[in-house]
């Protein structure tokens, strides 16, 4: 079966993916990743191959464009109504615009039995539509966007459907969902299932975490602050010195940041409970954690679940409210949403100190984990593509 990755131009975008794509290739199938130059790291750190089509898309200058000069994206602007589902994601429709015809020339060329593409990538829909090919999206978690957006998506691309053969955007052929049903948004529960498989990246094992192994834990609480580089990125860093001092003075904890070395010369001397290390691929340490503190992103949140690690969210944008929001309900996290209360010292430390001492919140994490462990994983999910495709094995 010859299966094509469609990946929106975002480095991001494309790793949630990589369990499935190599779950498909231990298979014995042929899988290939086409997007824009943007991806191409992603795809050569994951071993997958990988075509290039278009130009450069520049996900993190769209967005400094658009913020305040020196303010962080929640201090630019203030998170939209939790009620206004789909409410991002009209740059992907633009998008879609430009490059629909160009990735379908590609498809058209290429003959893949099944199209899998991230939830925001409506030209895979096209092409899928177009060639009378099943496209399946592949939800990265908690989805307030990709299928809320949809609606939206197919009025705003009539007018390019029609032109490349089609009435409409049509839906996707099946919904990947590595998000449990108690974490998901509440409408949106009844697609595919698939166990979440952590993908941070590749990357070398710390010298300093190597050499704890197979030595039992003793002495304080540790826990992560992992805020997604591009926290950092978006005029993050005073935020982030702030953060770091505030729960730095937590007694019997100790932190464990991650930030990379160009940033830490920018935050300068942090307390003394804090260590501050080079990004790394999370899910190495987190059984070794017993809390986290995010951003409130898809990959940090869903790898610090299936570790079972209560979570405090701390959104800045996009997707990453929604996080917060599904983690609180469950019981799995805290968040704060507002400007004030992220630079509260105190709020911030009350909120990790439930989190550490809260046994409604370590319970509720651990359940978090249970429900995923029983997910079918990528290979289970293989055959389900395969029946989708009409594909029928040797």
């Amino acid at each position: 079966m010859r299966v094509l990755v469609m990946t929106t131009p975002d480095p991001s975008h494309l790793p949630p993916l990589v369990p499935v794509a190599w779950a498909l290739r231990a298979a014995g199938h042929d899988v290939l990743v086409l997007g824009q130059p943007d991806s191409a790291e992603s795809a050569r750190t994951a071993g997958l191959n990988f075509v290039s089509l278009g130009d450069w898309f520049r996900t993190e200058e769209l967005v400094l464009r658009a913020l305040t000069p020196g303010k962080r994206p929640l201090e630019s602007r203030p998170r939209a109504d939790p009620r206004m589902k789909g409410g991002f994601g009209g740059v992907w429709i633009e998008h879609a615009k430009d490059m629909a015809g160009t990735y379908l020339d590609f498809a058209r060329a290429h003959r893949p039995d099944l199209i899998l593409s991230d939830p925001l990538n409506y030209s895979a829909l096209i092409a899928g539509g177009v060639l009378g090919v099943p496209a399946v999206h592949h939800r990265w978690g908690v989805d307030p966007i990709g299928t809320p957006r949809l609606p939206a998506a197919r009025q705003e691309l009539e007018a390019t459907c029609q032109a490349l053969g089609l009435d409409a955007l049509p839906d996707p052929a099946a919904v990947l969902d590595p998000c449990p049903t108690a974490l998901q948004l509440p409408e949106l529960a009844g697609q595919t299932p698939l166990r979440y498989v952590p993908f941070n990246g590749s990357g070398t094992v710390p010298d300093w975490l190597r050499a704890e192994w197979g030595r039992p834990r003793t002495g304080p609480h540790r826990v992560v602050v992992s805020l997604g580089r591009r926290t950092l990125a978006y005029h993050g860093v005073p935020f982030t010195r702030s953060l770091l001092h505030a729960l730095g003075e937590l007694p019997d904890v100790e932190l464990l940041a991650t930030v990379g070395a160009d940033h830490r010369q920018q935050i300068g001397p942090v307390p003394g409970a804090v260590r501050m290390v080079d990004p790394f691929p999370l899910h190495l340490v987190l059984d070794s954690c017993d809390a986290i503190v995010t951003h409130g992103g898809s990959a940090t949140t869903m790898t610090a679940a299936l570790h079972g690690l209560p979570q405090l969210a701390l959104p800045q944008m996009a997707d990453c409210f929604a996080h917060g929001d599904r983690l609180a309900a469950t019981g799995a996290g805290l968040t704060l949403d507002t400007v004030a209360a992220q630079d509260d010292p105190d709020q911030l430390r009350r909120s990790l100190s439930r989190l550490l001492t809260d046994a409604h919140h370590v319970e509720s994490a651990a359940a978090l984990r249970r429900d995923m462990e029983r997910m079918p994983t990528p290979a289970e999910t293989v055959g389900t593509l395969e029946r989708l495709a009409g594909h029928r094995p040797r």
